[in-house]
């Protein structure tokens, strides 16, 4: 006769292989954390790409003001030799007329210090050699000088080109072709002579670029007569040129950041009223070819 275990049979068996739940399976291991995103691992993979960065613009033209250069510790003096004051010369014969000059504690050199010449306001010629002959044809390259009144202008200039501003450094001359008398240009009054910047600049030179000129028979200052410099050109906005004021005797201004290409700098002898001066060298306008090296 078969019997059934009792529960306190089974309940033994257990203890004796061990009991509770110890042989039941480990519990799941815990589930795998999700794996990090792309975008917080490493940045979004882009396609190749042919786009450069946009350049820079080139800087503003500027007109600034610099410092002249200092006074000669001997100031240097100059004066007309020939053509004589007020000479008469005949139009064929005006061109072989020499230009003579009488020049003291000024060394010149090539290179150095030297003068410059200016015949009508509007010829500026380097001179190194005071000694040197030169006519009055050197200065028109050979074109015959018109009938009429001429005006010669000579100053000391430093090896920078700047002229030197001090008492005596600068000497004027008047003289006439044929019988005509009449003058276009009164020696004795406020006088602007026009000296740099001219013609082609490139490499070195058309960096800060020297504007000077020279004021005759009037000394500037502030709300009296002064000197309006206006540029226009290349990087210049045309409805607001650049301009600055000179109201000091011997002011030097300087152009920076110039483009390659053609500036006009007009310089103009003005009243307290900012009207120009009457007089036919007291608004002079030059243009300036700028061309750096590529």
């Amino acid at each position: 006769m078969t019997r059934t275990p009792t529960l306190l049979a089974v309940l033994a068996l257990l203890a004796a292989c061990g009991g509770g739940n110890d042989n039941l399976p480990p519990p799941p291991p815990p589930p795998v954390a999700p794996p990090a995103t792309l975008a917080t691992t490493q940045p979004a993979a882009q396609g190749p790409s042919n786009a450069t960065a946009p350049e820079a613009p080139p800087p503003a033209v500027a007109l600034v003001p610099g410092v002249a250069s200092p006074d000669p510790t001997s100031p240097p003096t100059v004066r007309f030799a020939a053509p004589a004051k007020g000479a008469n010369l005949t139009a064929d014969k005006a061109g072989a007329t020499p230009v003579k000059f009488d020049v003291k504690n000024w060394a010149t050199a090539p290179g150095g210090a030297h003068l410059h010449i200016v015949l009508d306001g509007s010829v500026v010629k380097e001179v190194t050699d005071p000694k040197a002959p030169l006519k009055l044809g050197d200065l028109t390259d050979g074109n015959a000088l018109a009938e009429g009144q001429h005006a010669l202008v000579v100053f000391a200039v430093n090896a920078n080109d700047e002229a030197v501003k001090t008492p005596g450094a600068v000497a004027t001359v008047e003289f006439f072709i044929g019988k005509v008398k009449t003058r276009s240009v009164e020696l004795g009054k406020p006088l602007l002579v026009y000296n740099r910047p001219s013609g082609e600049l490139a490499g070195n030179a058309a960096n800060h670029v020297l504007i000077d000129f020279l004021v005759l028979n009037d000394k500037p200052a502030e709300g009296k007569d002064h000197v309006h410099v206006t540029v226009t050109g290349p990087g210049i906005d045309a409805s607001k040129p650049a301009f600055a004021e000179a109201t000091k005797s011997g002011a030097t201004l300087y152009l920076d950041n110039l483009q390659n290409g053609s500036y006009q700098i007009k310089v103009e002898l003005v009243g307290s009223d900012h009207k120009p001066i009457a007089g036919a060298w007291n608004s002079v306008t030059r243009t300036v070819t700028i061309r750096h090296e590529s």
